[in-house]
């Protein structure tokens, strides 16, 4: 698989609720009196991100973020960047976008835009993401490659995509791109 082009979403894929994980949806931490506060201190990287982030910018891939996020886009904006500072990862992004949080498409637009504004085929792209409607089929609908980070909270259509791809963690992105 010959990737240059790779787009990740935020909640639930690079980063999680440390006491939740993947077992509940990571927008409850926003949103709890307990931590929206200091929500970063109850966020960590999901396993073996960095470290797999690393090697795939050495490798010359473009990484992005794509983000579904409630707020405007300023706001939007300056909170993934905020997470992106926070755990260490500003050098390894070569750019970062948030999609409106109520719109299950809007990943594909800004995709679409990034592959054009960087000159890559979509062909050469790859989104990976958490949620099977807002990450995974956003990207096939558009001919882009994905994979889905498996977990038991994504709503899912009855059957699966005969193409449909998963991986446990980012890590194992590694193994699959060389």
């Amino acid at each position: 698989m010959n990737k240059k082009l790779i787009f990740f979403d935020g909640d639930g894929t690079l980063w999680y609720p440390k006491a939740t994980k993947r077992t509940k949806k990571s927008h409850w931490i926003y949103n709890d009196p307990t931590t929206m506060d200091n929500y970063l201190d109850h966020l960590e990287l999901t396993p073996g991100t960095k470290q797999a982030l690393e090697v795939l910018k050495s490798r010359g891939m473009h990484l992005v973020v794509i983000s579904a996020n409630p707020y405007d886009q300023e706001v939007a904006l300056a909170d993934i960047n905020e997470r992106i500072v926070h755990f260490g990862l500003t050098d390894l992004f070569h750019s970062y976008y948030a999609s409106r949080g109520d719109d299950p498409s809007g990943k594909s637009a800004i995709m679409l835009s990034v592959i054009e504004d960087l000159g890559f085929s979509k062909s050469e792209a790859l989104m990976v993401g958490d949620n099977f409607f807002y990450d995974y089929l956003a990207a096939k609908n558009i001919g882009v490659d994905a994979y889905f980070i498996d977990n038991t909270i994504s709503a899912m259509p009855e059957v699966a995509p005969i193409d449909f791809e998963t991986i446990r963690e980012i890590e194992d992105l590694l193994k699959i791109l060389k």
